[in-house]
């Protein structure tokens, strides 16, 4: 088991630390348990026993630890990461259920304009599309911090407290 902190890329720049999979697979693991709040790609993983998971801890810019083991990163790897392309994506516009939630609310718009410009059907569709979205955004929305939890706990992902001198 290695214990990671992760870090704002920015907070560590001067290091000038080139990433491991290990530690770029981390990142990406933090990106997805806290829904958009950091891109994979701005944060950076020390290990949290190495002299730069010292500097990291000293300068007060580790926001997050997390435990990665061979069994988790097989889990990630075989099981977490195709359901967070589904969920999320590498940007929520981007996955698979918001995108067919996307042509879903399209066809059902274009469904009620054709209703709206029907004088036979003019009363059918009405608030139909407002509905669907409101539903399915809201468990969509439940899913996707199931799915955070999940990982918070299978990684065990912690929020460091940043102690500022």
């Amino acid at each position: 088991m290695t214990i990671y902190y992760i870090c704002r890329a920015s907070d560590l720049a001067v290091l000038n630390l080139s990433q491991t999979s290990e530690e770029r697979l981390a990142c990406e693991i933090i990106s997805a348990a806290f829904i958009f709040e950091e891109r994979a790609s701005d944060l950076l993983a020390v290990e949290a026993d190495s002299e730069n998971g010292t500097y990291a801890q000293l300068k007060g810019v580790t926001q997050f630890s997390m435990e990665l083991t061979a069994s988790n990163i097989q889990i990630w790897k075989t099981e977490g990461e195709k359901i967070y392309e589904y969920l999320l994506g590498p940007g929520e516009e981007n996955s698979r259920i918001w995108s067919a939630y996307g042509m879903l609310n399209s066809e059902i718009e274009n469904y009620e304009d054709l209703c709206g410009n029907s004088t036979a059907f003019d009363g059918l569709g009405m608030g139909l599309s407002n509905a669907m979205m409101l539903y399915i955004d809201e468990n969509i929305r439940e899913e996707q911090n199931a799915f955070s939890e999940v990982l918070k706990d299978l990684y065990v992902i912690e929020e460091v407290d940043v102690v500022s001198s």
